[in-house]
């Protein structure tokens, strides 16, 4: 049988494309978002990721849970170091978080009733390829004319080299986890229903953009040839 991280990653092929695929992602990979939309985006990721590391933690004794409790990989802080950054010591009451809550509160419900279900997040928050996870930050930080690394902890801490080495040492406790055909059924279907979680966040943040440059450029060019003929036609 393949390594339950293999089936994992096909049941999720999909779906993980189409997350890259949405406009916000596009924009997110260009560094050509601007300073209110990326703020959502981190405000939503920061929620996100301390619901799942608290619920990591409160459940580091339980066996599946327990051996993923890797806080070398965790993101909460990093999200908020860079939300205090861009928004100042009072970021948390300035943020908007209520297109993350879906994913919330499934993970609060999971912590709650079937625990064993968070490996599922943790393989999708941690070890796949995620918008914004292999980024450097740098196109961003150009973008929004931000320093060093200041307001980009987050994009950066995804290419570290000791954040590769845990992200792998995920992928291997996982495949050492021997769950019941049951279970690896189960676990399999959460990561999927992560994934699309995550793609419905995508399109929600995508909503809404202001159009790029080039798009209105392209857009202008196209009616204007479009009345070339017209004018011909007239005798112009």
């Amino acid at each position: 049988m393949s390594p339950l991280t293999e089936l994992l990653r096909r049941a999720t092929a999909e779906e993980l494309r189409a997350v890259a695929g949405t406009a916000f992602a596009r924009r997110l990979a260009r560094g050509t978002l601007e300073r209110g939309a990326y703020v959502r985006w981190l405000s939503c990721l920061q929620v996100i990721y301390a619901e799942l590391e608290w619920a990591l933690m409160w459940h580091r004794q339980h066996p599946v849970v327990g051996p993923l409790c890797l806080p070398e990989l965790w993101c909460n802080e990093l999200l908020q170091d860079d939300l205090r950054t861009l928004l100042g010591p009072s970021w948390y009451a300035s943020t908007r978080r209520q297109d993350a809550a879906p994913i919330v509160e499934r993970l609060g419900l999971l912590c709650d009733e079937a625990p064993e279900l968070l490996a599922a997040h943790a393989w999708a928050l941690y070890a796949t390829a995620l918008p914004g996870q292999g980024q450097t930050g740098g196109g961003v930080a150009r973008a929004l004319g931000l320093r060093g690394s200041a307001g980009t902890v987050f994009l950066r801490h995804a290419t570290h080299l000791d954040g590769e080495a845990y992200r792998a040492h995920l992928l291997d406790t996982l495949d050492q986890l021997t769950p019941s055909a049951g279970a690896r059924e189960a676990l399999i279907h959460e990561a999927s229903r992560a994934v699309r979680s995550v793609h419905t966040l995508f399109e929600v943040l995508g909503r809404g953009l202001p159009q790029e440059r080039e798009a209105r450029e392209e857009g202008r060019s196209g009616w204007l040839q479009a009345l070339t003929p017209l004018r011909g036609a007239f005798g112009a």
